[in-house]
């Protein structure tokens, strides 16, 4: 019975989120997402990796067309996507076999790779936590983070990226160093330059236990994967080079460009439209317990974010922090967000009496910002004006009578969860002791594990 019990929490999970995300998908996606669909729909009616983007007048209508082309070894034009972000939908469209490129593929796909991923987030924690505590984490990543209006909402790289590093902490948790491998390929697969979040893990985990061989079995199976992207490319593109999916000559530029501009960088943080404070100030009431405790935390979760932080300085480096048009909420700091989430979530025990008076209404707060955007699909903030434009406000202002319905529906479902798990926690405080799986345990230790966990 108990064991049954601990299939059916995470498969209802996964069920309610990937139908949450399955209602919401976006049914006018960004560039990037249609051309990407546009490159699987081919491969999946033809087996050929270079259709003919004439066929794709969506490019032809666009200002900067050459951002999603380039130009295979023998001149032909072709979708410059990462290999992950096309193959990843191959499969929907091999079994819809439409005759027309659709978002609803692509979305899909999105939704049931996403709500995985929360999955993995709520498994690697329950043990450590306890099943309730496990599940507020889960449904604040889900649901309270672009996650839902980004990685969800459409197949970005994001969707890969998200589930690769909560693969990676899942795997890192219980040891299965081969597996942290297979997902840091997934990172890269999605985002060439997320392998460096592997690297970060499998080396500090590494260093901090005195155990090489983790790093020669996590970077093993990361080369292979790195190898089997660069196969992709050779049989997409005609190049070996794992960069040829996109116009590598842009980031150079761009690092000549933004390597040394401090406005570029404090915009990931501070812009209104794309800076993390604005849109995830849950950082600020759960981050100075994870830094006060963190090396109380797993080294994997500290590793993870220490890979997280080299990742957006590599992406600050590369591009602009701005990350484009056409999502809501911020999109190029999301990995950094996803990173941290473990060892937020894992230092929640510890929270300090001020920040556990905060973390309800904060949380309702964020769930609120990230909601509408989700739902509706068109609460956007143009890239010039993401300094001092922010989509929620700009919506509240603009559009009140689209806004406001969608938040107060928000509000009044995510207060009756919270006053469900608020009811539930006082029945259980009132009839016996918190167990391991119950709401509120004590804080994590690594004797808290069961047994072979963290070997290997």
């Amino acid at each position: 019975m108990a064991r049954m019990q601990r299939r059916l929490v995470p498969t209802l999970l996964f069920c309610v989120v990937a139908g949450i995300y399955a209602l919401t998908i976006n049914p006018d996606p960004s560039p990037d997402a249609w051309t990407a669909e546009f490159a699987a729909h081919h491969i999946a009616l033809t087996g050929d990796p270079v259709p003919d983007i004439a066929d794709f007048p969506l490019l032809d209508d666009n200002i900067i067309r050459e951002t999603w082309i380039v130009e295979t070894a023998d001149g032909r034009e072709a979708v410059g996507r990462a290999p992950g972000v096309i193959a990843a939908v191959v499969p929907a469209y091999a079994l819809a076999r439409g005759a027309t490129v659709s978002p609803v593929p692509g979305g899909l796909t999105a939704a049931v790779l996403s709500a995985a991923a929360v999955v993995l987030f709520f498994l690697l924690l329950r043990d450590r936590v306890g099943t309730r505590r496990s599940l507020v984490a889960a449904g604040l990543l889900a649901f309270a983070t672009p996650v839902w209006s980004v990685s969800a909402d459409a197949i970005w790289p994001h969707t890969l990226t998200t589930l690769g590093i909560l693969g990676t902490a899942w795997a890192a948790d219980r040891g299965r160093w081969w597996l942290v491998g297979a997902f840091g390929g997934v990172m890269l697969w999605g985002r060439l330059h997320a392998a460096v979040i592997c690297a970060v893990v499998g080396l500090g985990v590494a260093w901090s236990r005195r155990r090489p061989d983790v790093a020669w079995r996590v970077g093993t199976v990361a080369a292979a994967s790195l190898a089997l992207a660069s196969a992709w490319t050779r049989w997409m593109y005609g190049s070996w080079d794992p960069t040829s999916g996109y116009r590598a000559g842009d980031f150079a530029s761009g690092a000549a460009g933004y390597a040394l501009d401090p406005l570029n960088h404090l915009g990931f943080v501070l812009s209104a439209d794309r800076g993390l404070l604005w849109w995830c100030p849950l950082l600020l009431v759960l981050g100075p317990s994870a830094w006060r405790r963190r090396r109380e935390l797993p080294d994997w979760s500290r590793w993870l974010a220490a890979g997280g932080a080299s990742y957006v300085v590599s992406q600050a480096v590369l591009n602009r922090f701005s990350g484009g048009d056409h999502f809501y909420g911020y999109r190029t700091s999301l990995e950094l967000v996803v990173c941290l989430a473990p060892a937020l979530a894992l230092a929640s025990p510890w929270l300090s009496a001020r920040a556990q008076r905060w973390f309800v209404p904060v949380a309702v707060l964020q769930v609120v910002l990230i909601a509408p955007g989700a739902i509706a699909d068109d609460f956007y903030s143009p890239v010039r004006d993401v300094w001092w434009r922010n989509a929620f406000v700009d919506a509240l202002v603009r559009r009140p009578g689209e806004l406001l319905p969608l938040v107060a529906l928000t509000m009044v479902v995510t207060l009756l969860v919270v006053r469900l798990l608020h009811t539930e926690w006082s029945a259980v405080r009132g009839c016996a002791p918190p167990s391991q799986t119950g709401a509120w345990p004590v804080p994590p230790t690594t004797g808290s594990h069961r047994p072979g966990r963290t070997s290997g």
